[in-house]
């Protein structure tokens, strides 16, 4: 996916969605303190129907109206994990992730990937 295709997503996401949620400001304002570090990594868990998601490995971290968006280091990727019936059914690796504010279960700051 190219800059201009990100670009444009975010533009849509912009044009298209109420104002963002004031609870959100206040978040926005604490992650880009803690992004000031860059050795920080950030996960986000957040559900989507039936299943819930954790996605990992991010290095940017914000909000564009009421969507959280995670970004890895350039030239890195996102691990996405999905858990149905508590049971990892799911992985996929991804360049960036919008996901709705509203879905969001937690924000982790430096998760670190446990396999068993």
């Amino acid at each position: 996916m190219s800059q201009a295709d990100v670009n444009a997503i975010f533009d849509k996401i912009r044009e298209s969605w109420p104002e963002r949620d004031p609870a959100l400001e206040g978040l926005g304002s604490v992650l880009d303190e803690l992004q000031r570090d860059q050795d920080k990594k950030f996960g986000i868990e957040f559900e989507c129907g039936d299943c819930c998601k954790k996605v990992i490995n991010g290095s940017k971290l914000f909000f564009i109206k009421n969507f959280a968006v995670l970004l890895p280091d350039r030239g890195d990727s996102l691990l996405l994990k999905v858990f149905s019936g508590s049971k990892l059914v799911e992985q996929q690796i991804l360049r960036a992730i919008i996901i709705p504010a509203g879905r969001i279960c937690a924000v982790e700051i430096n998760p670190v990937q446990i396999d068993s």
